[in-house]
């Protein structure tokens, strides 16, 4: 049955194969074309390098584009498959965890059902640069399960493995301990040498390599921004689309847009999430008696879980609920009555909703609509074009009215393709120029080739 639910699961995204790469795909293959073991050094290294990315990475950004852009050059079949591959190994071990820590494999393939229909994977598996959550995932639970079953060195390895993916891992050790105190009397020893590799990490990653800048990047300790923040994290969990986030003012209401933007969708959207806020409501007052200190501590946990995120009130994306959802997954299995038509019910309705914006999102999400773009720029200069012109410079520019004046069509195409990134990779030159028509800025002083925006959107 495991197999039988897991293989269906990851059949939900086979349409991701087909995928082209987009937006920060591009500067991820430029910065991983590289020709010596120097450069492929650089990419671990603290200090800044022609090889570093915004954040440090190395493992599930880097190296993965390296590897799959010299086996595979730009085919982008190969990354895709590979990430569906390592979706399959989380929910496996996932299904490992949640068995030691609800002690029922009804229970544990149930934890597997929300987490693998969540529609927050969606990311995760159509945007390859969100391979990082995934890679993040697969180590910490290898981390988790390896210290429960008493391999610490093992668990250390996974540990450093989970860093060098994404940051976000530094709640580890929180998290073991937390395990830990929640089996028997914790003991200090086992998680000690977690936070001796985690304390120097720190150090490098803030003070060496820097700290992450940019708008969305500021921090605010307001309990209310934390709240309305973890808020939309657990709406997300339950299966409601990212972008409701732009739709909702104040009060949690929808804006009149809401209903404009999507006059088919909005009642299956509210009446579906609803249905199953209102199932879970129901799970949770029946089983207020019978709730016992497994439940709080999952609940604890994803809380923990989104600590590196829960204080940046503008950095809101279901992507970031990763390791989060494991959490969730084993609360909502935990709440669940093991046998009962309701039980049934919830899960349709959450299978209705999570299905559904998968469907969705196929046509309306960033990932699956940039890619499309990038293909159609790529193929046409890759005929058209197949050497950088010595002489001239591209330009794209706004030839359609479907866009506002301060998000043209040029800017379209420079989201989609990450500005000059594409051609760098294209043309193989780090310092290839292109330039669009909304994006200020001088010139070459060589001959203009104006390109048109509308034939790629």
């Amino acid at each position: 049955m495991k197999k039988l639910v897991i293989g269906l699961l990851s059949l939900l995204y086979l349409p991701s194969l087909w995928t082209f790469f987009g937006a920060d795909d591009w500067f991820h293959l430029r910065v991983s074309q590289i020709d010596t073991l120097r450069e492929f050094l650089n990419f671990f290294s603290f200090t800044k390098t022609s090889e570093s990315i915004a954040f440090y990475r190395p493992i599930s950004t880097q190296v993965f584009f390296f590897l799959f852009q010299k086996w595979f050059d730009l085919n982008p079949l190969p990354y895709h498959i590979f990430v569906i591959i390592c979706f399959i190994l989380l929910l496996v071990f996932l299904y490992r965890l949640a068995i030691k820590l609800l002690g029922s494999k009804n229970k544990a393939l149930l934890a597997v059902v929300i987490y693998g229909l969540s529609v927050s994977n969606f990311t995760r598996l159509y945007f390859l640069s969100a391979f990082q959550e995934i890679a993040l995932v697969i180590f910490s639970l290898l981390c988790i399960l390896s210290f429960l079953e008493n391999k610490p060195k093992k668990a250390l390895s996974f540990f450093v493995l989970a860093l060098l993916s994404k940051e976000t891992a530094v709640v580890l050790p929180i998290i073991l301990f937390a395990l830990d105190r929640f089996q028997k009397r914790p003991d200090l020893k086992k998680t000690l040498p977690f936070t001796m590799i985690l304390l120097p990490y720190l150090y490098f990653r803030l003070f060496v390599f820097g700290a992450t800048s940019g708008e969305t990047y500021v921090w605010n300790f307001s309990p209310q921004k934390a709240g309305n923040t973890l808020i939309w994290y657990l709406l997300w969990a339950l299966g409601s689309p990212e972008f409701l986030v732009d739709y909702i003012g104040s009060g949690f209401r929808p804006i009149p847009r809401f209903f404009t933007d999507y006059p088919s969708w909005w009642a299956i959207i509210l009446g579906l999430f609803l249905t199953n806020l209102t199932f879970l409501l129901y799970f949770f007052i029946r089983q207020l008696r019978k709730l016992d200190w497994k439940f709080v501590f999952f609940v604890i946990l994803f809380i923990v879980s989104l600590l590196p995120v829960l204080f940046l009130p503008t950095h809101k994306f279901a992507l970031e609920l990763g390791l989060p959802l494991v959490w969730f997954s084993l609360a909502v299995a935990w709440l669940l009555p093991a046998k009962g038509v309701s039980s049934k019910l919830f899960v349709v309705s959450y299978l209705a909703l999570n299905l559904s914006m998968n469907y969705l999102s196929l046509s309306r999400h960033y990932s699956v609509g940039r890619a499309k773009v990038a293909k159609k720029v790529f193929s046409h200069f890759q005929k058209n074009y197949p050497a950088k012109p010595t002489d001239s410079y591209f330009e794209f520019v706004n030839d359609s009215t479907a866009y506002t004046k301060e998000w043209g069509s040029s800017r379209q195409i420079a989201n989609s393709i990450g500005g000059s990134e594409l051609f760098r990779v294209l043309y193989r030159d780090a310092r290839y120029e292109v330039f669009f028509e909304d994006l200020q800025g001088s010139r070459p002083q060589v001959q203009r080739i104006p390109v048109s925006s509308k034939i790629f959107l």
